[in-house]
């Protein structure tokens, strides 16, 4: 399904340099139509984030699982691409199916 986006907010402490807060809502021309391909994303509550967590990753029509690891780990394997450094808003990830990183 394609849609063109009627409004989008991009949060207001995203940082270009460090990538921090890096995410945006997006309201739809037309709603998607539910299907075993298409539905909603169910979104943890703040307490349910766990290192060694399988998580979905998705954005601009694509979506991967990825496991969740410790931030520390992320500094370590991820300075370069990060020059302010992970933050606690980060969520550190590996890819399960190819095991690369998604800093």
């Amino acid at each position: 399904q394609m849609r063109q986006v009627k409004t989008s907010v991009v949060c207001p402490h995203f940082s270009m340099l460090s990538h921090d807060s890096n995410i945006a809502l997006m309201q739809l021309n037309i709603s998607l139509e539910y299907s075993a391909a298409v539905r909603p994303v169910c979104l943890p509550n703040s307490t349910e984030t766990s290192s060694s967590s399988l998580c979905a990753r998705s954005g601009w029509g694509s979506w991967k699982q990825v496991a969740a690891l410790e931030n520390e780990i992320c500094e370590i394997n991820c300075y370069f691409s990060y020059p302010g450094g992970i933050t606690a808003r980060m969520l550190c990830a590996v890819f399960v199916s190819v095991g690369g990183w998604d800093c």
